[in-house]
């Protein structure tokens, strides 16, 4: 891992860890949505509305990583679970953390993941999308 981020995990709030303590590498890139929906009023002024979002991608993900992930599943049936998260939030100048409950949705193959062609148990392009993001 190149680098030390503050993203954390977690099933609770008390054992959020460090992504480098669950043995998942340091995302490519991280992106945080203040609003699930942005819409355009009469005054062409824009709104936001909804819970924010967040998502955290990787270029490649072994299946050794991806599985520490899938590990927050009680089921394979799943398609998302109620999970404690740290992510960057878009607060202008400053790189700061906070800390959320959020739905965590299990990436799938052709919706934010697709299998490495040749390679075996590799993922490429993986993201992890968080959603209903509420500040605890």
């Amino acid at each position: 891992m190149a680098e030390c981020t503050e993203l954390r995990i977690g099933a609770t709030e008390a054992g959020l860890l460090e992504l480098r303590y669950r043995d998942i590498p340091t995302p490519n890139e991280w992106t945080f949505q203040p609003y699930s929906v942005v819409r355009t009023a009469g005054t062409g002024a824009q709104k936001g509305y909804g819970y924010p979002r967040a998502s955290w991608s990787w270029d490649i993900l072994d299946q050794q990583f991806l599985n520490n992930f899938l590990a927050f599943f009680a089921s394979d049936a799943d398609a998302s679970v109620l999970i404690y998260i740290s992510t960057y939030t878009d607060t202008g100048r400053s790189r700061s953390t906070t800390d959320y409950t959020a739905y965590m949705q299990r990436p799938m193959d052709g919706e934010g993941k697709a299998m490495y062609p040749g390679v075996g148990n590799v993922a490429q392009n993986v993201t992890v999308q968080f959603t209903h993001l509420e500040a605890v």
